[in-house]
């Protein structure tokens, strides 16, 4: 038998990779898979090389992964840019100059400062606001009301028929796109609002990654234009 085929049987038995003696003796992988195939190696050398190719497998996914959110997150400021420029050209339409403001004073925004969830969310319990932002969303997103969701916070789970029916006539939002009704106000916040809030809070939601910079973008703009 060849030396550098003894060589390599002992190094395969001793728990290394292909990978590992390719390097070491500098013989192809494909040579290796043809002197090694049939060789029977112990429990404990199967795992070492399991391991090995496991925690490869893993550095490879992180670098890949960490990649892929460096892509992304320069793909995020070439939105957001590109939006800050065009919101100077939007900001005289009073739509979108409502718009623009009121979801900086009351949206979702720290998808953008690193959090993870990346989603336009506006809240609010005024029935002419949410109709506002409905108007603003479609108009300025060019998208239809079947591509935003709504949550309702509603205090009193008896009125949740009421509160839905109330909202989708508000907005002409599809029933279907109500999401699950969260319950969530404490009794003492009940004895508060339960005059005040009878149709609950709601969130608009449209899950879009690059609507979101986009609209950030457009918040940058709105800073710009009155230098603040």
């Amino acid at each position: 038998m060849r030396s550098d085929k003894i060589l390599a049987t002992k190094l395969r038995k001793d728990g290394q990779s292909y990978n590992q003696i390719s390097k070491s003796l500098n013989i192809p992988k494909s040579t290796l898979s043809v002197w090694l195939k049939d060789l029977k190696i112990s429990d404990q050398a199967k795992q070492k090389i399991e391991s090995r190719v496991n925690a490869t497998s893993i550095a490879k996914l992180i670098a890949r992964n960490k990649k892929q959110t460096i892509i992304a997150e320069n793909n995020h400021q070439q939105i957001r840019q590109l939006a800050k420029k065009e919101a100077q050209k939007l900001l005289t339409n009073p739509l979108f100059l409502s718009g623009v403001s009121l979801y900086w004073a009351e949206g979702y925004k720290q998808g953008a400062s690193g959090s993870k969830w990346k989603s336009i969310d506006f809240a609010n319990s005024d029935p002419q606001m949410i109709k506002l932002m409905v108007l603003f969303f479609t108009k300025f997103f060019k998208i239809d009301k079947d591509k935003i969701k709504i949550q309702i916070m509603l205090h009193d789970k008896k009125d949740t028929e009421k509160a839905i029916n109330f909202w989708h006539n508000i907005t002409g939002i599809p029933k279907e796109n109500f999401i699950k009704t969260c319950h969530s106000l404490s009794r003492a916040s009940l004895q508060k609002v339960k005059n005040k809030l009878l149709y609950g809070t709601i969130h608009l939601r449209i899950n879009d990654v690059v609507r979101f910079f986009r609209l950030i973008g457009w918040i940058d703009g709105l800073k710009v234009k009155f230098k603040i």
